[in-house]
């Protein structure tokens, strides 16, 4: 995924909370622990139309994304994980439309230690970061990030030009930071933003909304993609979020409030502490 965004992170994010608890495990496509009797625990993550178990481990856990409707035919698969856990509470409605019990919804978190504010010039108004590299990628809206900026200064990040642990300085040398995106399983970079005291403007879709601290712009339709994976698109009001933007820059009182309440909210988000519920379920 770009910005070695998405699933890769959230399990290296697991493995490292795994390592800090000493359990012993193996990080590869999935996660599996070794049981004293064999078979395995196995906890796999990802897309919904792609997490299916391996029918081969003693307990299976399922740490499902949707960022639409999870089809029908999911269930069949599903619902022979012993677990299934949601990224976001969009994502446990989606799953139990179809009759999956979901036992926890658990936010994926970031790395508050990395992702943090600290003095840097401000070279960047508006910064978002994204993908835009194929037909699944329209949902984020990222080509419209400098329409809507203009006349300030924008920067759209979309390639892995920087690595992952320089990230925060990204975000740090910007003034705000924008998200247009119309559908997320969970959206990593508002919550780094926020981590880093970088005021949000977002468009009020799911599941960036169940968390994000900043100032929400309605959607103005919502509507379904098709295809093997489908998409409900809260489409932005790019017009409102354009004049959001430069109204927000110039109230500095407002951006310094934004800063340290969005700081506070990511750090109750640290992957240390949200992760830390799935331990429950391989005892």
């Amino acid at each position: 995924m770009g910005q070695w965004r998405g699933f890769g992170l959230v399990i290296d994010n697991l493995s490292k909370l795994l390592t800090m608890r000493g359990v012993v495990h193996h990080k590869g496509a999935w996660i599996e622990i070794p049981s004293p009797a064999s078979p395995r625990i196995s906890i796999h993550v990802g897309h919904w139309a792609f997490t299916k178990p391996d029918n081969k481990a003693r307990v299976q856990i399922a740490y499902v994304f949707t960022e639409g409707k999870v089809k029908r035919e999911g269930y069949s698969w599903l619902r022979r994980f012993d677990h299934v856990i949601a990224s976001s509470r969009f994502t446990r409605a989606r799953l139990e439309e179809i009759g999956i019990h979901v036992d926890e919804v658990v936010y994926p978190g970031i790395d508050t230690e990395l992702f943090r504010p600290f003095p840097m010039p401000k070279f960047i108004d508006v910064l978002s970061v994204g993908i835009w590299e194929s037909h699944f990628d329209d949902r984020k809206f990222m080509k419209r990030v400098i329409d809507v900026a203009f006349p300030l200064s924008a920067h759209v990040h979309t390639r892995n030009t920087v690595p992952y642990r320089e990230l925060p300085k990204l975000y740090n040398m910007s003034r705000i930071y924008l998200s247009l995106t119309g559908a997320e399983g969970f959206n990593l970079p508002v919550l780094e933003a926020m981590a880093c005291g970088i005021p949000v403007v977002y468009n009020d879709a799911p599941s960036t909304n169940e968390y994000a601290v900043g100032v929400p712009v309605k959607p103005t339709r919502v509507y379904e993609t098709q295809g093997l994976v489908s998409f409900t698109i809260h489409e932005p009001n790019f017009r409102e979020i354009s004049r959001v933007v430069k109204e927000l820059i110039k109230n500095r009182s407002r951006m310094g409030e934004l800063s340290v309440k969005g700081r506070k909210k990511a750090e109750q988000l640290d992957y240390r502490k949200t992760m830390a519920r799935i331990l429950e379920f391989i005892k």
